[in-house]
């Protein structure tokens, strides 16, 4: 196909999984040849690698919805440019988006929807069905969130996210501190309600007195850091648990992890569990979103109810029991992966939607 000029628009600030997956497909799609480019918050970590890859990023910062100023931002990057294709991460900035580009004369809007909360207001309905030609969605739950939330099924795509398998098998981790020759259960989300870490934590408490030479190893930082803090010590497990940060090595620190958890009481389709099957690691997660799409219970991991610690002890317990039911599930985790999640079947099948979104509109 010809080459597009593509203008990709994020507002967070903080650097999630969306935000992973985005400078991929960007990076991807750079080097299908495409014109790539970014607009974001310029102190985000997203544009600082994007800059570093070479990308093209304009300064773009939106905090509410309906913003005037976010409609003005757009609008003055999009003339600059011919651009073919505005491609929106994530909700906020559809309505602004979208009347930009049509004021600008853009032929196609996509968006990218990640997450699996239903859609609460009548203004979603002019975002999604009025203002884009597309709705891209990383999971078949997610795409059935949205037809019940009253948007137009034509519209919603599912893709699928991917993992760059040969950058992942390069990287090599760092040693943990006192964690050596311990059986490792590490989790890797942003510190927020929906992951579940508090339910991960009663969970610990109800194993570290059967499993002594256990360790919960938590990645990623947010609001409910002090809250872990104050239950890690309620519960008397602050010799069993690692609070470690926001790490920017995280995919290969994983390789570390003989377990990975992820008990999230809400989930679109994660990254990070992509990045555990991929390096190998069988998945406790729960059945939430599109989790079960991608951890296939009994084969690749175990799936437990959400926001149930005894259940999620008991199947932690079974894989910390057995060092061949691990390996075993982890083997089966990576095939699954190279069957079907991997980046370049991502990269295909966002170009091929293009193509075929540009040829309907007559375009390309």
């Amino acid at each position: 196909m010809n080459s597009l000029k593509i203008l990709y628009v994020d507002t967070d600030r903080v650097w999630r999984g969306g935000q992973e997956q985005l400078l991929t497909l960007m990076l991807g799609i750079k080097q299908r040849q495409h014109q790539v480019s970014l607009a974001a918050p310029s102190n985000s970590l997203l544009s600082s690698k994007a800059r570093e890859w070479g990308i093209e990023t304009f300064p773009f910062a939106q905090r509410s919805e309906v913003s005037p100023w976010a409609l003005f931002q757009l609008w003055n990057i999009l003339r600059r440019r011919d651009f073919d294709i505005i491609h929106l991460n994530g909700p906020r900035a559809l309505l602004a988006g979208g009347l930009a580009s049509k004021l600008c004369g853009v032929p196609l809007r996509v968006c990218s929807r990640r997450v699996n909360f239903p859609l609460k207001s009548p203004l979603s309905h002019l975002k999604y069905n009025w203002m884009q030609e597309s709705v891209v969605t990383v999971s078949i739950s997610i795409c059935q969130t949205l037809i019940d939330g009253g948007i137009r099924p034509d519209l919603i795509h599912v893709i699928y996210e991917g993992v760059d398998l040969d950058w992942l098998d390069s990287q090599q981790p760092e040693p943990l501190a006192d964690v050596h020759h311990r059986l490792l259960v590490g989790t890797v989300a942003h510190l927020s309600p929906e992951k579940g870490h508090l339910t991960l934590l009663e969970a610990a408490a109800r194993i570290v007195s059967k499993v002594s030479d256990v360790r919960f190893v938590f990645v990623g930082r947010g609001e409910l850091m002090s809250r872990l803090d104050e239950m890690i010590q309620e519960l008397g497990i602050q010799n069993h648990v690692l609070l470690t940060g926001f790490r920017s090595d995280s995919e290969a620190l994983m390789k570390r992890f003989d377990i990975f958890c992820l008990p999230s009481l809400s989930e679109g389709l994660s990254s990070a569990i992509l990045v555990a099957m991929a390096s190998r690691l069988p998945v406790i997660a729960t059945q939430v979103g599109g989790i079960p799409e991608l951890v296939i219970d009994g084969e690749t991991g175990i799936v437990v109810p959400p926001n149930d610690p005894d259940q999620l002890a008991e199947a932690l317990c079974k894989l910390l029991g057995s060092c061949e039911l691990r390996q075993r599930m982890g083997q089966a985790g990576r095939q699954r992966i190279e069957e079907s999640f991997t980046l370049e079947r991502k990269l295909q099948e966002t170009e091929n939607l293009y193509s075929h979104l540009l040829a309907t509109a007559g375009i390309g």
